[in-house]
């Protein structure tokens, strides 16, 4: 984000790299949270076909213990009417029991499943008249009536009733069956599908990340590029080309710079000096042009390496500089430039067979209090037109 943000700062033409960053963080945001939807899905699928499972186990279950409770039950009762034995009677009355509470069981858990409900309250009429045959024969045989007891029986009654049960709980139990495969088979189905989906997901994500890295890599080559420009096009806008030298107005930024922070400390020292190469239009005249930029260069490297490393020069004018002398009172300035001066003086060069001899003359002043640019570089110019008018070659101070 921070290159987005130093792109659309920078410039309204490179805007679109930032959009289209922002695109590719707002596409993988979104393939993060299909991936997070996707799963989030799948978990809730899978956790419907355990819990269908679970309620099916269960469901299971209580057919069972209902199929051998009724079956208990009738042949508990059949063999007291066979035996007359009451021994009999107690797992006749324990399977009844047990019927009657899974019974209840399988009514909760079918729930809302309108025809599981039907078969189970069909099952609970089925156990009633299981429970009246059984009682009415039981009641018979208690009272000595043991051959309607035994007739009763022998007509099938109770029988006809436990295979209404067993009818019902099979297809209890199949319809629990399918509902199970049919949820299983929609589970494994939907698995199948969010594992595809997330396979797909994770290709568009790696592509696009791929993608956002290759856009960071060419956006951020794009920011050192601009960048460097910028600081070509500063340096050119800063800086002489002929010398390299700063140019005059790099010069007049940073002599405000050095009055602003002399003014602000008045043991601050500042000094400044202008000088100009001498007779320098007979050089231009006689050895032309060419030759003539050769000794502007020249004066410029001379400067350079006369100066100290702290003091600040740079060619304001045709053939004239200007020198920033920081922490320097006029004493020290008068001794620095009377260096430059001998530096400049030094000895001639040599261009197409031509000894060129040059000398520089020098105006110095010190800031005072209440100084600004202007004021400071016209006391300079003014000390400059002295050392002229007064035989060039020479420094002179600023009165």
């Amino acid at each position: 984000m921070w290159i987005v943000k130093q792109i659309v700062s920078r410039t309204p033409k490179s805007g679109w790299r930032g959009f289209f960053l922002i695109g590719c963080v707002v596409l993988l945001a979104l393939l993060l949270a299909g991936t997070s939807w996707s799963a989030w899905r799948s978990s809730i699928e899978r956790a419907a076909a355990d819990e269908r499972q679970y309620n099916t186990i269960e469901v299971l279950l209580a057919t069972g213990r209902l199929r051998a409770a009724a079956l208990q039950q009738i042949r508990g009762g059949r063999g007291y009417l066979l035996t007359g034995n009451p021994l009999f009677l107690e797992p006749h009355a324990l399977g009844r029991q047990e019927a009657e509470t899974a019974q209840v069981q399988l009514a909760e858990l079918v729930g809302s499943d309108s025809e599981q409900q039907a078969r189970v309250e069909a099952l609970a009429i089925h156990l009633a008249h299981l429970d009246a045959v059984s009682g009415s024969m039981i009641d018979s045989m208690e009272k000595g009536e043991s051959r309607n007891a035994l007739a009763t029986m022998r007509s099938g009654s109770d029988r006809d009733a436990i295979e209404a049960i067993l009818r019902t709980l099979d297809a209890i139990e199949g319809a629990e069956r399918a509902a199970l495969d049919t949820q299983t088979a929609i589970a494994r189905q939907s698995a199948i599908a969010n594992e595809r989906y997330q396979y797909l997901l994770a290709i568009a994500g790696l592509g696009l990340l791929v993608l956002s890295i290759l856009a960071t890599i060419y956006v951020r080559r794009a920011l050192d590029a601009e960048y460097a420009a910028r600081k070509q096009l500063k340096h050119f806008a800063s800086t002489d080309p002929l010398t390299s030298l700063p140019n005059r107005r790099a010069f007049m930024e940073a002599a405000s710079q050095h009055i602003r922070q002399s003014l602000g400390d008045p043991e601050r020292k500042l000094s400044l000096a202008i000088f100009d190469i001498d007779h320098f239009k007979r050089i231009n005249d006689r050895f032309g042009h060419p030759v003539g930029d050769e000794v502007i260069k020249e004066v410029g490297q001379r400067a350079i390496a006369a100066l100290r490393k702290h003091d600040f020069v740079g060619r304001i004018g045709g053939e004239e500089y200007g020198v920033l002398l920081p922490r320097t009172d006029l004493q020290t300035a008068r001794a620095v430039c009377e260096r430059l001066r001998e530096a400049i003086a030094g000895s001639p060069i040599v261009r197409n067979d031509a000894i060129i001899s040059f000398t520089a003359s020098i105006g110095i002043t010190e800031l005072c209090r209440d100084d600004d640019v202007d004021h400071l570089l016209a006391r300079a110019d003014s000390a400059l037109y002295d050392a002229k008018t007064g035989g060039r070659n020479q420094v002179r101070v600023a009165a």
